[in-house]
Formats: structure tokens, C-alpha cells, sequence
């Protein structure tokens, strides 16, 4: 068990990238995926921990996968894996996977790893027969809260019949969630508003595409919120209860990989005139006039 006293107690062995895409440029609302790899040594283990996506939206999954191998005598059986990731990432349901079965995962005590146990035979890393690799494998949903062109750690733990691994939450690869696109909302004219009288609101986002919703408001008063379609428009139908001078606010709520936005334009609203009525004259009753 020399192997196991060398490399899990000291931890110390110099490890090496393989990079796979990092050096892909970021620009906001633009991100496209970057796969990234990291692999090292510890005495007769070789581990390499990939992230499907270095460089996500918001919105996207995310693939983490820790491949476990062995360059050396003796067999190691793999007991349990933790898996760490930053705290804005979300762990799908059901995703955990070793060896290809599906397995369960603890994500309830700490926001930043999941944990999966194995039984104690039932993963073996031969170096010279098979199977000679076991996979660990998790997705992840990137959220809102993440901070964005920012690298964000990951990294791993895991425990076998040789010892423990402790290699730590900044182990790699890291992930850079990629900033929204910014949006832009404009209100189309409003002309002739009267009183009574019922008067179409259309606002239009750009970039244009199906996704959040619009919050329409006459002064302080929310009309509605309004689905966003394909062409990036809302509408909603306001009926004015008064003449006067209204601020009618458009609020985008954002959608994944695009920034919220909002805008206003007054509209005024004209009183309807008052019917004008024309006496009716009385009938005639002859030369007497009564």
C-alpha cells in the first residue's frame, strides 16, 4: 500500500492540463461551447475531470465528468465521488451517472458539492484488465446568480480501498458563465388616446425572440405582464379612465442570455367631446299659437 501512503497523504504531486478549448475568446451574449479537460498523476492514478462547457449562458447544462484510470499495480475500488461546483450551478435530477448506471447523489448539505457513494466492489480500476477506467459523470444548470466572465472553481474529491483523494473544490477546470446580450425596448407612438376609448400598447425587444415577458404600466398602475413573441413584440389593450398626461412604462423581464431593459414614452389622453344637441322645435298650432 505504498502507492496509497504516497500519494494520498501528501497530495503534493505536480499535476499537468490538458486544456481543450480554453483559449476561445469571450464575448458577451456570444459564448459558444468550450469543452476543457484537466488531467493528472498521484503515484499509480491518473484522473482527467472535464466540463462539457467552459464558457456557458446562462440557462445551459452542463456536463462534469471525472474519468478514473490506473498506470499501475494494485486493482483500486472507487467508494465515493464529490463533486464540486459553484454554488449558482444547479444539479440536474437523475443526471448522476458511474460506470454508465445511474446513481443517487447527495446535493442537500453543502450548495457547492454533490456527493454519490458506491458499493465497495462494485467499481474496480484494473491497470491491465478490464475495466481498466470508471467514469463519474453529473450535469449541471447554469443559474442567473452566477457572476458572469468570471472564472468559477470546480473540483473533486473521492475515496477508494487505497485511501482518499483530496484534491479540493479549485482543482479544475474552471467555468466562465458568459455575460447576457444587452436588449434594448421601445415603445411604438400612441396617437388620438381618448377617454373611454380603448388604445393598443405594442412594445418591441432587440435582439427579437421568443422568450420573457413584458410589464406594461400607465403611471404607477401595472396593466399587464405579456408574453414575448417570435418577433420580439407584446402587446396589451388600455382603456383611459381620465384625460391627461400618462407615462406608459415597458419593462422586459430578460430571457436566458439576454439582459432586462425598459423604456417609457407619455401619452395624452383627450377628453371625448360632449355631444352637442339641437332643441327640437316646437310643433306648429296655427295663427292663435296655442
Amino acid at each position: 500500500m505504498v502507492d496509497s501512503s504516497m500519494r494520498r497523504a501528501a497530495g503534493t504531486v505536480a499535476a499537468f492540463a490538458v486544456a481543450a478549448g480554453f483559449a476561445v475568446a469571450a464575448m458577451p451574449g456570444m459564448a459558444s461551447a468550450a469543452p476543457g479537460s484537466i488531467t493528472w498523476n498521484d503515484g499509480n492514478s491518473k484522473f482527467t475531470r472535464t466540463v462539457s462547457n467552459t464558457n456557458p449562458k446562462v440557462g445551459d447544462v452542463v456536463t462534469v465528468t471525472t474519468m478514473f484510470e490506473r498506470t499501475g499495480i494494485p486493482v483500486e475500488y472507487i467508494y465515493a465521488v464529490k463533486d464540486y461546483h459553484p454554488a449558482c450551478l444547479t444539479p440536474v435530477a437523475g443526471s448522476a451517472k458511474m460506470g454508465g448506471d445511474q446513481v443517487s447523489i447527495d446535493s442537500t448539505t453543502s450548495p457547492d458539492w454533490v456527493r454519490a457513494s458506491f458499493g465497495i466492489t462494485k467499481y474496480p480500476v484494473y491497470p491491465n484488465i478490464n475495466p481498466k477506467s470508471q467514469t463519474f459523470e453529473v450535469q449541471y444548470t447554469v443559474g442567473v446568480n452566477c457572476a458572469r466572465d468570471t472564472p468559477l472553481s470546480s473540483g473533486m474529491d473521492y475515496s477508494g480501498s487505497l485511501g482518499d483523494g483530496n484534491y479540493g473544490p479549485a482543482k479544475g477546470p474552471s467555468i466562465t458563465v458568459s455575460s447576457d446580450a444587452l436588449s434594448t425596448t421601445v415603445l411604438t407612438d400612441v396617437s388620438g388616446a381618448k377617454i373611454g376609448t380603448p388604445v393598443t400598447l405594442e412594445a418591441t425587444v432587440t435582439p427579437a425572440a421568443a422568450g420573457g415577458t413584458i410589464q406594461f404600466k400607465a403611471g404607477d398602475q401595472v396593466l399587464g405582464d405579456i408574453p414575448v413573441n417570435a418577433n420580439g413584440k407584446a402587446t396589451i389593450v388600455w382603456t383611459p379612465g381620465a384625460a391627461g398626461s400618462y407615462t406608459i412604462g415597458a419593462a422586459f423581464s430578460g430571457r436566458t442570455g439576454v439582459a432586462a431593459s425598459s423604456t417609457t414614452k407619455v401619452v395624452t389622453v383627450a377628453d371625448n367631446p360632449t355631444p352637442t344637441t339641437t332643441p327640437t322645435p316646437k310643433p306648429s298650432t296655427g295663427s292663435f299659437g296655442f
